[in-house]
């Protein structure tokens, strides 16, 4: 017991460690650099993907701190009553004015995974839910690709699923009625290269969403 818990502590102590070197190479570069961090935040993308600890944001893109607002959870999901992720857009769209919204999975999902798989993942079986739903509306299209591939069609469906969400979303429509720039990606990231795909699914505009959802 004692040595597992020394083997945390040192875990915690490198990370600690770890952020006190960053901030000195930071600091020798630019003394001003957190003085400035510190003002306020006005980053041109939300990115909304999955928890999955390889996908970390700021390293693939090569972005900075400020430059990315972020949302992240199992499989990179959007429900339309999920309180928290619709906070997020909300205020990502509507106080920072974001230009653009990315939508990314990636390849590999261990949560697209288990919502093809009758095992219990405990409680989420009900997040995974919709995700289940999903693959069997498009099973026969899905079971006819080799096996290895259908893990990632299903991802890449379930990110299609979360761009026609978010551009159904009123404060989304609101930002277009205003006449801002505002546009909504679907990605995947190819955990085998590092490359980002673009699944070539972006929305621009209310005319490329069904009228009834373009509240007045």
């Amino acid at each position: 017991m004692a040595s597992e818990t020394q083997g945390a502590n040192s875990t915690i102590k490198e990370v600690i460690q770890n952020n006190h070197d960053w901030v000195a190479e930071v600091q020798a570069k630019n003394p001003d650099y957190f003085t400035n961090l510190a003002k306020g935040q006005s980053p041109k993308l939300l990115w909304i993907g999955c928890s999955d600890s390889r996908m970390a944001v700021d390293v693939l893109t090569k972005t900075k701190p400020g430059d990315v607002f972020i949302h992240r959870n199992i499989a990179n999901r959007i429900p339309s009553e999920d309180l928290s992720a619709l906070s997020v857009i909300e205020y990502a769209v509507k106080h920072l004015k974001v230009e653009h919204v990315i939508v990314a999975g990636h390849t590999g999902c261990g949560g697209i995974k288990a919502a093809m798989s009758t095992d219990s993942v405990g409680i989420l079986d009900h997040w995974l839910r919709p995700v289940k739903d999903l693959y069997i509306a498009n099973q026969q299209e899905i079971d006819a690709l080799p096996e290895s591939e259908r893990v990632d069609r299903l991802g890449e469906l379930n990110v299609i699923q979360g761009v026609n969400t978010v551009s159904k979303l009123p404060v989304v429509h609101d930002a277009w009625k205003e006449g801002r720039e505002l546009y909504v990606h679907g990605w995947m990231l190819q955990l085998h290269t590092g490359l980002l795909k673009d699944l070539d699914v972006s929305v621009t505009s209310t005319k490329q969403v069904n009228g009834i959802y373009n509240l007045n």
